[in-house]
């Protein structure tokens, strides 16, 4: 009987290593002695490549050149597959971990942004942010299925994990959109009376958090109710706010209990408690700080840097910055998993 190699197996199979190597090897470096390694994916606006950086070695490993602008990223969950959204080109970029080599270029349309795929490796969503749409891609065969209208200019997509619904910002109607992930149709809206930037879901799928442009501060979204229910605002820094700054990033530890924002105007990164919505510190960051990933086991984090040209490697229980990755152009979005290289 053929066996599934969903991440669910994955899992199992990495904490069978972890015995097999005992107390002392952790999740993380048992899954370097498998086939499997832990990485990050880091997208160079400003230019047309992507970076590898391997968070075991702590070293860059590969630059792939992708297409014009490459804004979104996202890893398959069998780490079979990265994928890239190239907003200067209107293209993905499907992408071998194993080879770090693109192995096919699909034109979507109008500046797609950040991308997600889903948990079964079988659709990418894509944002269309001049075509007012979501591309639905299908990955095996590597074509567009449809383009479903979500309003003007989507930025952002996430998927719940419930594996049921999708969620599209949409920038231009100050709205998150919400299609079923089954019949890829939109189900219902999410009011936010603003900007939408940056969306992120707890893992109980309860709470979605999102930035807003101009506030320094976040929302939190009931899922149930598609409401929202509470919001942060932060002391605004004494600079007035460029367009488009303030919070941007936001990212929530694996165990749901923090979250985190980057201010970009003050390159700074807030700690918040999820349950409570309250500030627990706020620390130094580098130039622009823009998006945050988490690595697995919740003890470092990853956060790119757009203007000093950079990604910091930081300590999340002393707030500190343990190594810092130079990369090539004005990094935006990363992805960080463990990826297949065998």
């Amino acid at each position: 009987m053929a066996i599934i190699f969903s991440r669910r197996n994955a899992t199992r199979c990495l904490l069978l290593i972890f015995f097999l190597f005992g107390a002392q090897t952790s999740f993380v470096e048992a899954a370097q002695n498998s086939d499997q390694r832990l990485r990050a994916f880091v997208t160079n606006f400003g230019g047309d490549e992507i970076s590898v950086i391997d968070l075991i070695e702590k070293k860059d490993v590969a630059k792939i050149r992708t297409g014009k602008m490459p804004h979104g990223i996202a890893i398959a969950s069998d780490g079979s597959q990265v994928f890239v959204s190239n907003e200067g080109d209107g293209t993905v970029s499907f992408i071998d971990p194993t080879t770090n080599q693109v192995i096919e270029t699909l034109v979507v349309g109008g500046r797609p942004h950040q991308l997600a795929v889903s948990q079964d490796n079988s659709t990418l969503y894509v944002p269309l942010n001049a075509d007012h749409a979501v591309a639905i891609v299908d990955i095996k065969t590597r074509k567009t299925i449809s383009k479903v209208p979500v309003g003007r200019n989507p930025h952002i997509i996430v998927q719940a994990p419930d594996l049921e619904r999708v969620y599209v910002t949409s920038e231009g109607d100050n709205k998150i959109v919400v299609l079923d992930s089954t019949t890829n149709q939109v189900i219902s809206e999410i009011p936010i009376w603003a900007w939408p930037r940056v969306p992120v879901i707890t893992p109980d799928g309860k709470t979605l958090f999102q930035t807003i442009r101009w506030m320094n501060g976040v929302l939190a979204i009931d899922l149930n109710k598609n409401e929202v229910v509470n919001r942060l605002t932060l002391k605004e820094s004494e600079k007035f706010p460029k367009a488009g700054m303030v919070a941007h990033g936001v990212g929530i530890t694996p165990d749901g209990s923090e979250l985190w924002l980057t201010n970009q105007t003050t390159n700074q990164i807030t700690v918040i408690n999820s349950r409570t919505l309250k500030p627990i510190t706020t620390f130094a960051s580098r130039g622009n700080p823009n998006w945050i990933e988490f690595t697995p086991d919740g003890k470092t984090a990853l956060v790119s840097n757009t203007a000093s040209n950079d990604v910091s490697l930081i300590d999340v229980k002393k707030r500190s910055e343990l190594k810092r990755f130079p990369v090539v152009n004005a990094p935006k979005r990363l992805a960080v998993g463990f990826v297949r290289v065998k």
